[in-house]
């Protein structure tokens, strides 16, 4: 309801408002309610010290072999990054830099795609994933989507030094 009448008052009348309120909080959340939602995803082409790839089987795809990653919460992206291979597999990683965003539909949502690197940590299961693979660049395993192959290739051929 907010935001359809903020959408219906002129821009000119909004910047004023705005700028004339003197509480910050409220102008924060009149903002807030007044713009489009979605989610932001951040997953990562995370490696091993032999620059194999590491991949998850996620028990709940299709195609269940894939990169890490997950849903962010309000963390930094690379935090969230961490903290979604962490609680999904136990290992520890760097984050050694953001390849690329995206935007992608269904849901609406911008995907944030990192390098990376592990660190340490062993394998544990969990409800979404119920192994992990590290492999080499073009020995896939069977029921890796060809999305996320064209996509790891992209994001090492253009972070490799």
């Amino acid at each position: 309801m907010i935001k359809r009448l903020i959408k219906r008052l002129p821009s000119d009348l909004l910047v004023r408002l705005y700028t004339a309120m003197p509480f910050k909080g409220i102008k924060n959340w009149i903002v807030y309610k007044a713009q489009d939602k979605f989610l932001v995803a951040v997953l990562g082409v995370i490696t091993n010290e032999s620059s194999q790839v590491l991949l998850l089987n996620h028990v709940y795809r299709e195609e269940p072999w894939g990169i890490p990653g997950g849903w962010m919460e309000l963390e930094a992206p690379e935090k969230g990054l961490k903290r979604e291979i962490q609680e999904e597999t136990g290992l520890s990683v760097e984050i050694t830099g953001i390849y690329r965003a995206v935007y992608q539909t269904d849901p609406d949502r911008v995907e944030l795609i990192f390098r990376g690197e592990v660190r340490g940590g062993t394998f544990r299961p969990c409800a979404e994933i119920s192994d992990i693979l590290y492999c080499e660049v073009g020995s896939w395993p069977a029921g890796l989507p060809d999305t996320q192959k064209s996509l790891i290739q992209e994001v090492l051929e253009k972070t490799s030094v």
